[in-house]
């Protein structure tokens, strides 16, 4: 009684895998939906790790950079946690790290 019944079709491994799946696809489809539309802006767009997952910098007409580069953190729900990395990365940056929710 005390031991958990085992899943004989292992469907709850199946489940779970499936659910990561589709959050790994709409985080990758938030993070492409940003990077295009800093570019259409006009603005140059690395993608990093560590921490963040975007740094842009702005530029002018003629190629120029224009002030220092903002890192971006992109999360693809409403209630999505920054990591502990991603706080640290906060903390240090502070008005440079912007968090952007899709």
């Amino acid at each position: 009684m005390g031991r958990r019944a085992k899943d004989p079709f292992g469907f709850k491994g199946l489940s779970k895998r499936m659910t990561l799946a589709s959050n790994r696809m709409t985080s990758r489809m938030a993070e492409d939906s940003f990077a295009m539309s800093q570019r259409i802006q006009g603005n140059e767009v690395r993608k990093t790790h560590k921490g963040r997952d975007f740094e842009v910098q702005r530029r002018d007409l003629f190629g120029r950079k224009i002030g220092k580069p903002i890192s971006y953190e992109i999360k693809s729900g409403p209630d999505a946690r920054l990591s502990e990395a991603q706080r640290r990365k906060k903390a240090r940056l502070g008005r440079r790290y912007k968090v952007v929710r899709y």
